[in-house]
């Protein structure tokens, strides 16, 4: 365990400054879009008493900013995910890594810790920075509906059995866990495309993954287009399940072979040489 600590610090350590970097990147991404869409939503406040009375409870830009939510964590996950073997792009970083005293689970581990884990805990910092920048610029901005300015509460997120004013993005708790279970799939496979190709792995990751799902939409409209030519009596799987069901079923699925791309990078990392083969 030192020794893991040791390893994780000096990562740390050796790129303290790219790592500001792109905290400040995400937060200031955030705030931006935050800023912007709270001067399209409050400029047109020009009755401060009944709008603060029709408000009084909730934001009106907790809409766009619950959603958006998702949408950077999507797109900042992945990001992170296909910065993990950034290191191992050249014979420079290649030679550092493998010549640290370390053993290549650890070597593996503790980037893998980095871009998944601790991405998740700074992007949720970023992310309550940047809307608590929104509420103090429009409270400072807009005095008179500065009781209508309120920072976004992420139990919102999901309100089961709700039926108040609150804007809440999913009903039930297992359609969040759908979504971050495919979340975790699709970071997996950016971790994966980070073992592959260290060098511009984003990019090339994502153009796989693209080509995959495109070829496997058009298979499955050619197939479905063939079988309501022919009048096939077609009865959907799992058409017995309840939708809560099936969700599960689904989350289960890629929560295994997000595993499984975990794994498979590590081994995809063992390989690796100082001198890459041809």
């Amino acid at each position: 365990m030192p020794r893991f600590v040791n390893l994780c610090r000096k990562e740390m350590v050796e790129n303290w400054k790219s790592n500001i970097l792109r905290i400040v990147l995400i937060y200031g991404v955030m705030a931006i879009v935050f800023l912007w869409n709270g001067y399209l939503e409050y400029r047109h406040s020009y009755d401060s008493k009944s709008f603060i009375n029709h408000y009084a409870d909730y934001d009106t830009v907790w809409k766009f900013v619950l959603m958006s939510f998702f949408f950077f964590l999507f797109g900042f996950g992945w990001l992170s995910a296909s910065f993990t073997m950034e290191k191992m792009k050249n014979k420079t970083g290649r030679t550092s890594t493998l010549m640290t005293p370390a053993t290549p689970f650890e070597n593996y581990f503790s980037r893998w810790l980095v871009s998944t884990i601790v991405f998740l805990i700074v992007f949720l910092i970023a992310f309550k920075l940047a809307d608590y920048t929104r509420v103090l610029v429009y409270s400072l901005t807009y005095p008179d509906i500065a009781k209508a300015i309120l920072p976004v509460n992420l139990n919102d997120l999901v309100r089961e059995n709700d039926i108040g004013p609150h804007y809440h993005v999913f009903n039930e708790m297992y359609q969040l866990t759908f979504v971050l279970s495919l979340y975790w799939f699709v970071q997996s496979l950016f971790v994966l495309g980070s073992s592959v190709w260290p060098k511009n792995s984003f990019i090339k990751t994502f153009a796989v993954v693209a080509v995959i799902v495109l070829i496997y939409m058009v298979v499955g409209t050619f197939l479905g287009s063939v079988l309501f030519e022919k009048e096939v009596i077609y009865r959907p799987p799992f058409s017995d399940f309840r939708e809560e069901k099936i969700f599960a079923i689904i989350s289960v699925i890629l929560i295994f072979f997000t595993l499984f791309n975990w794994v498979l990078s590590y081994f995809r990392f063992k390989e690796l040489e100082v001198i890459q083969r041809m």
